[in-house]
């Protein structure tokens, strides 16, 4: 028997225009209820994949109906441009908006291997009488400053090590120097090629429907003559004549093929993995944070004895994640992908990622112009001057066109024209000089009050309209969309599928 996960289920009865789910699935021998519905349109629509128009009487659903048939649910939804796109592709919907928006920017080498390692196993083994070790072996990939401690980096950075220790020794000495380093580093052998398999698949699905160059072939990367650069310490246009072989720290990232021009900007390959992995969003507590004006910071305690904030309550950084005994962070806000229960809520990877990316890739947008504020899904809120919210915006509705022409016209490059090509700039630049004094986290809206998660400010206040901002004639406004409100790259979808099903 073949399973098919719900989300994908539901795009393709939007796809096919069979009417809307929650009742064409009635029809099914076993259909499902109106609690799963409910929480794969609220995952699609998390993700920018579909846009719905809930009923209030969804919200006073009783368990039983919940738990019986989705005749239950009312609820009308209709497919963006990025959910169209995520429909033709069967992967699972986190790990195909990573794919499609790492496509987009140019920057498809790294988004197809994270995209990859969130589809298979963790590649790194953790001996229950060496976990210490292993621990401190995993974060040696992981030292960049650009980087602030990803678990997802460090595995983007531990694949493209085996990958070119495998594509330029010689056959004589690469059994040898390849087992040494995967016993070294405690890697498996077995996971990291399953994870260079899934990225040849996922790159054949995404040459399908037209995001990838005809001339890209994923044989060019691994074939390119540079790559062994990396092992002889040359930098970038010492290994031969193509001068575009970036370095971090000592490792290289070959960009002349085509669609991978950008992958050595970590600026715009976290904003990726952000845009594949929202909602999935901690906020951190303040006195771990570095400030646009500390020289020097020191944290008083480590990130792992934090508690961070999100949709799903309070959580915390698992012991294996590499920002665990950190002691400061580059932002407030990280994404992650799975997260598990045991004694404690923890989080067992995550990615620090920048108030921009969020603004960018991040849900619905509304901006308060009177209040300099911008808040995404009514819970991330941050405050920002009118020219740089004028310019989130454009940059949000211009990314939405590029996906609404791909549907119309599937060959185009759209990213190769001039107006792709000064977006994917734009955003790039932005990403890389960001200002925190320009967007700055709003932690007091009034007093001392601070800004919870959905819309919730622990001001003493029990107040209905505690938490929810007035527009510009004094009234309360409760999280419905106005016409500053922009989806995140909508115009009819600016997210997407990519990781599934772990968070």
């Amino acid at each position: 028997m073949i399973c098919v996960g719900l989300e994908d289920l539901v795009l393709q009865v939007l796809l096919l225009d069979l009417g809307e789910p929650s009742v064409f699935l009635t029809k099914a021998v076993n259909p499902p209820s109106a609690l799963a519905i409910k929480n794969s349109l609220k995952l699609l629509e998390g993700l920018g994949a579909v846009e719905c128009d809930w009923n209030d009487d969804n919200s006073t659903i009783s368990t039983a109906a919940a738990s019986s048939s989705c005749e239950a649910l009312s609820v009308t939804s209709d497919l963006t441009s990025l959910g169209f796109h995520l429909s033709t592709l069967p992967v699972d919907p986190r790990v195909g908006k990573m794919m499609i928006y790492g496509a987009l920017f140019r920057c498809i080498d790294p988004a197809l291997t994270i995209a990859a390692s969130m589809s298979s196993r963790n590649p790194f083994m953790s001996p229950f009488d060496k976990r210490d070790i292993a621990d401190a072996k995993r974060r040696e990939f992981s030292t960049s400053s650009i980087d602030g401690g990803s678990d997802h980096l460090a595995t983007l950075d531990a694949f493209n090590q085996y990958r070119n220790l495998k594509s330029n020794l010689g056959k004589g000495g690469i059994g040898m120097t390849m087992n040494a380093f995967l016993r070294d580093n405690f890697l498996s052998r077995m996971t990291l090629q399953q994870i260079d398999d899934l990225r040849k698949q996922f790159a054949g699905l995404l040459l399908d429907i037209g995001f990838l160059p005809r001339n890209y072939r994923h044989n060019d990367i691994m074939n390119n003559r540079n790559f062994g650069a990396s092992q002889t310490g040359m930098r970038s246009g010492e290994a031969g004549d193509n001068s575009d072989i970036h370095n971090r720290n000592g490792k290289i990232v070959a960009t002349n093929i085509p669609g991978n021009e950008n992958s050595s900007n970590l600026h715009l390959v976290k904003a990726v993995l952000c845009a594949g992995l929202y909602p999935n969003i901690l906020i951190a507590p303040r006195d771990i944070v570095r400030s646009s004006n500390q020289a020097s910071f020191v944290g008083k305690k480590e990130v792992g004895e934090c508690v961070f904030r999100s949709l799903k309550g309070d959580v915390h950084l698992h012991p294996c994640t590499i920002l665990f005994k950190a002691k400061e962070l580059q932002s407030r806000y990280c994404c992650y992908h799975e997260i598990v229960k045991t004694s404690k809520i923890y989080v067992r990877d995550c990615t620090v990622v920048s108030e921009f990316a969020l603004l960018l890739f991040g849900g619905s947008l509304k901006v308060f112009n009177a209040y300099g504020v911008a808040a995404i899904d009514d819970w991330l809120k941050f405050r920002i001057a009118a020219k740089p919210a004028t310019l989130v915006k454009y940059l949000r509705v211009q990314m939405e066109a590029m996906l609404l022409q791909k549907i119309i016209k599937p060959d185009d490059d759209v990213t190769g024209s001039p107006k792709g090509m000064a977006l994917i700039q734009a955003i790039s630049v932005l990403l890389e000089t960001e200002d925190r004094k320009e967007c700055i986290p709003v932690n007091q809206i009034r007093g001392d009050s601070n800004v919870r998660p959905g819309n919730q400010r622990q001001d003493g206040n029990n107040n209905s309209n505690s938490g929810k901002m007035r527009d510009d004639k004094g009234r309360y406004n409760d999280g419905g969309r106005g016409k500053d409100d922009i989806r995140a790259g909508r115009g009819r979808g600016s997210r997407g599928r990519s990781g599934r099903g772990r968070s």
